[in-house]
């Protein structure tokens, strides 16, 4: 059954993308018929016999209209883990609009050993690099009332204690000129992780953990265009609080869920764009599960202090293409399995019937209306009814129906 429509998003988050599609081009009714147009220009073909038959027929065919307004283009996209295990793996998939270009992945290094060695740090933009998306790494802090260290190795000691501090520093880092615009709580995105909040009894005091999603808008100016940016993000925090007869000992430890950023002309910024793709993103099970492994370990044994990290392998267009290709062809087959953690931060979509996809459906965001798959593969999302694949763009095209 179909799901009712999302509301579209006034948030909106920050570092990087371009505006979306091409506006239609003025209909045909407002032009005479085809038909009267041809009989016009054949009797000027009468008068001015240098202009061929070929060229009156060409020039009475109509233009194809280009995509509706507010549609989008997207096609299949993965974000690589190049190093972190024996050969590069598609750590997550996701739909970018047609033309985007995308770089960067999961990374491994010592920087990040407060999260397990590995972090994502990803982006994507337009052809003209005026609209941008990011995944900013997960973040990971501590903070106490007496004075100790991390407790772990290469955390930080950081005083924030919600996730609105949290967002203003990750904006800082990002755009340190930008000014907040607006802030809110992201009610949708704190239901998903609501299993992870709890309250443990300990004999001196009591463990609290509890979760808190937030987004920030920014505006700033890049090369004197007004820009605007939004930056959403779930914090988990876990408060220790003891009281051994020397006053109430607290300590906190924070961590994030790899940030959604998105920047674009302040005139473009299209908040229900930005959350269409965000929903796109998917897990792939294959690095999810080697990634557990790798946590599990982790947990049980300390990180080993310069672990060594295979060097990026390099990859030819046909590995890449096979990487790609097995990934979608997991994750779409694996569906029932991709419900936790990142995974389920990336929810909000339709799942259509699509003989062609693997498993034979595919599911794409559910913030519009109508999906149709086109000859290459690609997809376009549409609030236009009217629209038509072969009139509009000169290709073949099937409209999609959602699963029953």
């Amino acid at each position: 059954m179909r799901k009712p429509r999302a509301a579209q998003p006034h948030w909106i988050a920050a570092v990087l993308i371009a505006a979306v599609l091409i506006a239609a081009l003025p209909s045909a009714c407002s032009e005479p018929a085809p038909v009267a147009r041809a009989s016009n220009e054949l009797a000027a073909a009468a008068e001015s016999p240098r202009e061929s038959a070929d060229e009156i027929v060409e020039s009475s065919a109509e233009a194809p209209r280009g995509m509706p307004a507010g549609a989008i283009h997207v096609e299949p996209a993965v974000i690589l883990d190049s190093t972190g295990f024996e050969s590069p793996i598609a750590a997550a998939t996701l739909f970018l609009p047609s033309g985007w270009q995308a770089q960067g992945g999961v990374q491994w290094g010592r920087q990040f050993i407060c999260t397990n060695g590995y972090a994502f740090e990803w982006s994507a933009a337009s052809p003209d690099g005026s609209t941008r998306i990011a995944l900013l790494p997960q973040q990971r802090w501590e903070s106490n009332n007496y004075g100790a260290g991390p407790s772990a190795p290469g955390c930080a000691l950081a005083p924030y204690s919600n996730v609105r501090e949290v967002l203003a520093a990750l904006a800082s880092g990002l755009r340190a000129e930008a000014r907040t615009v607006d802030f809110r709580v992201r009610e949708d995105l704190q239901q998903k992780f609501a299993h992870l909040n709890s309250v443990t009894p300990m004999p001196l005091g009591e463990a609290r953990t509890w979760v808190e999603a937030g987004e920030i808008t920014l505006a700033f100016d890049e090369a004197g265009r007004p820009m605007r940016a939004s930056i959403a993000v779930v914090a988990v925090f876990s408060l220790m609080q003891s009281n051994a007869g020397m006053g109430v000992m607290d300590a906190l430890t924070g961590s994030t869920f790899p940030a959604f950023a998105a920047s674009a002309p302040a005139e473009q910024f299209d908040a229900g764009f930005f959350e269409a793709l965000r929903r796109s993103i998917r897990t792939s099970p294959q690095w999810e599960a080697r990634i557990g492994t790798h946590n599990a370990a982790i947990g049980r044994v300390a990180l080993e202090e310069n672990r060594k990290r295979s060097a990026a392998i390099s990859r030819s267009n046909e590995e890449i293409a096979r990487i790609r290709s097995e990934a979608w062809d997991a994750q779409q087959e694996s569906a029932d399995r991709r419900a936790r953690e990142f995974g389920e931060l990336m929810r909000g979509v339709e799942t259509y019937d699509d003989a062609n996809a693997p498993g034979g459906q595919a599911e794409l965001s559910d913030l519009y209306d109508n999906a149709w798959r086109l000859g290459d593969g690609s997809y376009v999302l549409t609030n236009d009814a009217s629209f038509e694949p072969y009139r509009d763009l000169g290709v073949e095209g099937r409209k999609l129906e959602a699963a029953r």
